[in-house]
């Protein structure tokens, strides 16, 4: 690696008094905030994730193909709420590193194993969501429970490869003299990285994956387009005609695609710094790179409360966290808005046999239950929504790969269209 040889400093040659008697870089009240705010940080990962995975261990109808891979992106973000995040905290917070140098490559090499593997599975919901659109009918056959399974131990192998491999072998570190001594000192971890690590880290482990989810989405949400242009145009005039009409892109899909964009938006600043600091003495820039880091860190906790569009994922937190009879004594106080978010009074959704059946009469009775999950039409080209007595006759024709749900409308004087016009 550049012709680096890891001989330990001498004694004069040796940083350790700057280092660990180097002067604070906060000051008191400074320190209680960042280490109020890293405590916040770390337990709203923590509990987010554990919430998250918890529900999809407790309720069969979330144990789908995407939401397994939901699962293993919230495994991915809870190791990162457990390990890399407080001992970046501690580090942080006593401008010092108090755990060794065994513990110091174990949290680096932790830290881009949750990094490559959150986008990398990232990068595999897209391509699920590119074959259930687009190849609805052999999607089931495609994409077994078997094969997701396997598909995740080979994200975790792959990101293990890319992440321990490299650390512990020490073939990250840069030739800089800082980086060096750094490599020997107990009492430092900085991950200061060789510009061809840094570049080839950071192309197999985001660029790359990060290219491949944007063709993806890109393909999904046009054929989506597609398909919605194509329900449209078959959209029927009459009233004595069953109705048949068109429903925006595919809720999970949109739910996908901010994750995706969240994770990005998160994580972009850091690579990109991440590559330039390789090549370019950006010391007085250390705060800066520091809270891009840390932003990067942040999407753990986003994630959680992304799911939370999803209907189903709500009613399982409010399940596992005892708040559904809660939410249901709310319903005189909170009006129409109990109506939509109390799920035992909310119409029922029902997936069709895409092979099978083109099109399900709705079903006007109500039911107690809940179904689906984060994308609980993957399977299914059809979807069957319960409606109010007065659009029992109408019918919906939803594109393979479609999600929506029926609002109840408050005003039961409005005709079956306009209740069709206020969710379209």
């Amino acid at each position: 690696m550049g012709g680096v040889t890891f001989a330990p400093p001498s004694t004069n040659q040796t940083q350790l008094g700057n280092i660990t008697n180097s002067p604070p870089e906060y000051n008191d009240v400074e320190l209680v905030l960042l280490g109020v705010a890293m405590a916040i940080l770390v337990l709203a990962i923590v509990f987010g994730n554990v919430m998250v995975i918890t529900a999809i261990l407790r309720f069969q109808r979330l144990q789908t193909i995407t939401n397994l891979f939901i699962a293993s992106l919230a495994v991915a973000d809870l190791i990162m709420g457990v390990i890399v995040v407080p001992f970046s905290s501690s580090n942080i917070l006593l401008n010092s590193w108090m755990f060794g140098n065994f513990m110091c490559d174990f949290w680096t090499a932790t830290d881009v194993l949750c990094v490559t593997a959150s986008i990398e599975t990232l990068c595999v919901i897209s391509l699920d969501r590119y074959l259930a659109i687009t190849r609805p009918l052999r999607y089931p056959t495609l994409l077994t429970r078997a094969r997701a399974f396997m598909v995740v131990f080979v994200v975790w192998a792959v990101a293990s490869l890319i992440s321990f491999l490299p650390i512990y072998l020490k073939v990250w570190v840069s030739d800089k003299r800082s980086a060096v001594e750094c490599l020997f000192n107990e009492t430092c971890c900085e991950f200061n990285t060789s510009a061809t690590y840094a570049v080839c880290s950071s192309i197999v482990s985001f660029y790359l994956p990060l290219v491949v989810m944007i063709f993806l989405y890109t393909r999904v949400f046009q054929e989506a387009q597609k398909q919605l242009e194509k329900i449209r145009g078959r959209q029927r005039q009459s009233a004595a005609k069953r109705l048949k009409f068109c429903l925006k892109e595919h809720k999970a899909v949109k739910t996908l695609g901010i994750i995706m964009g969240t994770f990005t938006l998160c994580w972009l600043p850091f690579f990109i710094v991440n590559i330039v600091v390789a090549f370019v003495d950006l010391d007085k820039y250390k705060e800066l790179i520091r809270f891009l880091n840390w932003l990067g860190y942040s999407n753990s906790a986003f994630n959680p409360l992304i799911y939370c569009r999803s209907p189903d994922f709500r009613h399982a937190f409010q399940e596992i966290l005892h708040l559904r009879g809660r939410i249901s004594g709310w319903k005189g106080a909170c009006g129409w808005c109990s109506e939509r978010h109390n799920f035992p009074n909310s119409p029922r959704r029902q997936n069709g046999n895409s092979d099978t059946n083109r099109v399900r009469d709705l079903d006007t009775k109500e039911t107690s239950g809940w179904k689906g999950s984060l994308e609980s039409s993957i399977q299914d080209s059809n979807l069957t929504l319960a409606l109010p007595a007065s659009c029992s006759e109408q019918v919906l024709d939803v594109a393979p790969g479609s999600l929506t749900s029926w609002e109840e409308n408050s005003s039961r004087s409005r005709t079956c269209k306009e209740n069709v016009a206020s969710i379209a």
